[in-house]
């Protein structure tokens, strides 16, 4: 009965919040770190999935602990049977391994590593549900008035009811706390990739070596989320956090949260204060799983990607710049040969959610182009001669000769902040950044 409710009550919340299509509702807001200024909202306080945005509540409840002395960076943590068993994204260890805090806390912000949440969670807590009850009542004391947390990595609760919420003004309040509270640990979110083994795991935060003043934070995504992101930005002397919700894709989610970026960073005022806002009160929370993955809403999804395409940005947020890995490993079970761990999962990263030409090489490492894929799907390479031969022979075309993945560079590659700009388009470039109050092909103003 319950659940028949939620169908029926879903659409109604829709309709009231205006929506149209995929994604019409768009949660968002502007803030200054330092001051707590509102910058720009909208339906900032209208309850959302926060899908793996979760994590940011849970690095949170590990650095409270690590400052507190319950542990330390360096304290290691055993990879449960519970937290093998979590679905993608994940970094599938042995069940007995052991991951240091520190390098718990990379692979959950850079690969956004399910059973790495789990392993924390019981690691810090001593099990998942004290950990989750030590998130909450963490949330309400940092002032997050209209959040429930139900697991430590925002997976989707089936069958439900999934009665995990936040909202983009709550997600801006975890933001400026963890950068206030623990300022020492800032580079947590702005990693560009991790190296584990021979393999190379991307950030999916699509800002981070793209727009030049973003400086970190997290991404998160599910069926009945949408495309989620807390991004940072600092110019000069100011750094603000934008949250964006629900996009429909991740080149949409970045070019959002550019967009707000842009006019934030120009607005000399703020219009209140993140504790200034009052909460909607909703009976349940906007659930986009038939708009976002439902086969009635694919066409719809795929006009909207191409839409994104002819931002100012598009091109510099689907390039695949080089990156410097962070090396990060488990320990072996006690007794037991080293055994390297199976990332796997959907990379979120902007570029890969577009489908790249047949046969090219992709920029992350192990990674397997399909014909007509819209993903990248799994990060898992492919196994022995067998496996190569069998693509190859599905391809339409001649596959194109492989090259080194750029991807595999130690060396970082400078951006050029000054691309080359159409004639009429209206674009100019300015010192620090790329297209910045840049005017699209039809000559409206994108900021």
């Amino acid at each position: 009965m319950t659940m028949q409710i939620r169908r029926l009550a879903a659409p109604l919340l829709a309709l009231m919040l205006g929506w149209t299509g995929v994604a019409a509702a768009n949660p968002m807001i502007v803030v200054d770190v330092r001051t707590g200024g509102v910058l720009e909202a909208s339906e900032a306080t209208t309850p959302w999935y926060p899908a793996s945005l979760t994590k940011l509540m849970t690095t949170l409840v590990v650095l409270n602990a690590i400052k507190a002395g319950r542990l330390t960076p360096q304290t290691p943590l055993v990879y449960s049977a519970r937290a093998q068993a979590e679905p993608p994204s994940k970094m599938g260890f042995q069940v007995g391994q052991t991951v240091t805090v520190d390098d718990a806390l990379k692979m959950l912000m850079v690969q956004s590593a399910n059973d790495i949440a789990v392993t924390l969670a019981e690691g810090v807590s001593g099990s998942f549900e004290a950990f989750v009850a030590e998130m909450n009542r963490t949330a309400q004391q940092i002032g997050m008035t209209n959040s429930n947390f139900v697991n430590p990595h925002g997976l989707p609760v089936r069958p439900g009811p999934d009665l995990q919420r936040s909202t983009a003004r709550d997600f801006a309040v975890l933001a400026v706390t963890l950068l206030r509270q623990h300022p020492e640990h800032a580079s947590l979110f702005n990693i560009e990739a991790l190296r584990i083994g021979n393999r190379i795991l991307r950030n999916h935060n699509g800002l981070i070596g793209r727009y030049p003043e973003a400086d970190g934070m997290k991404t998160g995504y599910t069926c009945s989320a949408g495309y989620n992101l807390v991004a940072t930005a600092t110019r000069g002397d100011r750094q603000l956090v934008t949250v964006i919700l629900g996009a429909p894709n991740p080149l949409t989610r970045s070019e959002r949260a550019i967009d707000a970026f842009e006019r934030g960073f120009q607005a000399t005022s703020a219009r209140g204060t993140l504790g200034s806002m009052r909460d909607v009160t909703a009976a349940f929370t906007l659930d986009l799983r038939e708009q976002m993955c439902g086969k009635a809403y694919a066409k719809e999804r795929m006009a909207l990607r191409k839409e994104a395409e002819n931002h100012p940005w598009a091109e510099r947020l689907m390039t695949k710049p080089a990156v410097s890995p962070i090396l990060v490993a488990a320990s072996p079970v006690p007794g037991q040969t080293q055994v390297a761990g199976e990332p796997s999962g959907v990379d979120e990263d902007a570029p890969s959610a577009f489908a790249p030409t047949p046969g090219t090489t992709p920029a992350v490492a192990g990674q397997t182009v399909k014909p007509g894929s819209a993903k990248v799907r799994s990060l898992a390479a492919p196994k022995g001669k067998a496996a190569s031969q069998k693509s190859a022979a599905s391809r339409k075309t001649p596959p194109k000769p492989k090259t080194a993945p750029a991807a595999l560079k130690r060396d970082k590659v400078k951006i050029d902040l000054k691309p080359a700009l159409k004639t009429g388009d209206g674009a100019q470039p300015v010192p620090g950044s790329i297209y910045r109050n840049a005017a699209p092909a039809n000559g409206k103003s994108a900021f």
